[in-house]
């Protein structure tokens, strides 16, 4: 007979249980696993690049229309009527040079009256000096001195109303003409033959050709930043022949005091204002502006699009490696930048990055400093 082989039952149930917790440790890792690519499948996807070394050299053009730096509004001051216009729109003209004739019946009215009212004082003159000197031949004090004091104060009244009509005889002279303050050119012409002086708009506008002529452009603010006031700039006049003029940087941000200016931190252009002297061009002209700056040797060239902005300032996210218990976790880093030029779609930053980080270029949502992404 073969002996029957007896099983230790609790040695089954030991391998029984060892296989069960296996399995278990088996499905948690798998589980665990499972859940984690299900997690990083939540997380935003990016796209990186890395920096280059590099150079920008921006070019910036522009066109726009000129207007004259000082322009001045003329009527006549005193009023009166408008009796001949002298000048015509787009007209040169000298300082000094009558623009306008006028005339003014009021003043010319009151010059006549004074004039009348001086003959009537130089009447009892001569009367005056034969008594003054009949009395001097007397031996009478009293009556000598009554001659004097009657002929001084005749002499004193027609002095007085002498320079009287020299005054109106100035006013009227001023009255009569509109003459130029400085060399210029005539914008428009208002006035009408025959009718008051300033009805409506003024007379004349006229244009200072001394201060030359001026337009203002929006540019790219890290074009301007590299400017200062009075640079030289290459303008274009948009002519037949485009020549090349020299103008010259007046101010930045600061030419047209009622436009919104945008506010600097978030400002992607600034307003140029410059300057030029042509005596060819005239306002409404058109011309160009060509800016080209030599970009910094030492910057990095990334995407523009991997560049963000606040009210702190220029920045990008970077990748930071993390090591995990499941591997290496990614998360964005903020890195704030200095922006030393901006091209088409490239920007060059300095002493911010270096050519090994991997620059966030793209997420599939938005970022914050910390934030794990997956690419």
């Amino acid at each position: 007979m073969i002996p029957s082989v007896q099983t230790d039952p609790s040695a089954s149930r030991k391998r029984i249980i060892r296989w069960i917790a296996g399995l278990l440790s088996g499905l948690l890792i798998v589980l665990t696993l499972f859940s984690n690519t299900l997690y990083s499948l939540t997380l935003p996807k990016v796209t990186v690049e890395r920096p280059s070394a590099g150079t920008l050299n921006p070019e910036f053009n522009g066109s726009a229309a000129l207007t004259f730096v000082s322009e001045l509004d003329l009527s006549n001051p005193e009023g009166g009527k408008v009796q001949q216009v002298l000048v015509k729109e787009g007209e040169e003209v000298k300082k000094g040079q009558p623009l306008i004739l006028y005339k003014n019946d009021d003043t010319v009215d009151q010059l006549d009256s004074e004039r009348d009212t001086l003959k009537k004082l130089q009447l009892p003159i001569e009367s005056l000096q034969r008594a003054y000197i009949e009395a001097a031949n007397v031996a009478d004090p009293a009556a000598q001195s009554a001659a004097r004091t009657a002929l001084e104060s005749a002499k004193t009244d027609i002095a007085a109303q002498e320079r009287r009509i020299q005054r109106l005889e100035s006013r009227l002279a001023e009255q009569r003409e509109l003459m130029a303050p400085f060399d210029g050119v005539i914008e428009s012409v208002h006035a009408v033959e025959g009718m008051p002086s300033g009805s409506g708009e003024a007379d004349v506008r006229i244009a200072d050709l001394g201060k030359g002529l001026q337009f203002e452009l929006q540019v790219p603010v890290h074009m301007a930043s590299a400017l200062n006031i009075g640079n030289p700039l290459e303008v274009i006049a948009e002519d037949k022949i485009n020549r090349s003029l020299q103008g010259t940087l007046l101010g930045i941000g600061e030419f047209d005091s009622e436009a919104a200016q945008p506010d600097q931190a978030d400002a992607e252009t600034v307003r140029l204002h410059v300057g030029l002297h042509d005596k060819t061009l005239r306002a409404g002209d058109r011309v160009e502006l060509k800016l080209e700056l030599q970009g910094n040797e030492d910057a990095l060239i990334i995407s523009s699009e991997a560049v963000h902005k606040d009210r702190d300032g220029a920045y990008v996210f970077v990748i930071d490696d993390r090591k995990g218990p499941l591997g290496n976790a990614r998360y964005a880093r903020k890195v704030s930048v200095t922006i030393s030029a901006v091209y088409e779609s490239s920007t060059a930053v300095v002493d911010s990055l270096s050519e090994d980080e991997s620059v966030i270029r793209e997420s599939s949502e938005p970022l914050s400093d910390g934030t794990q992404v997956r690419y």
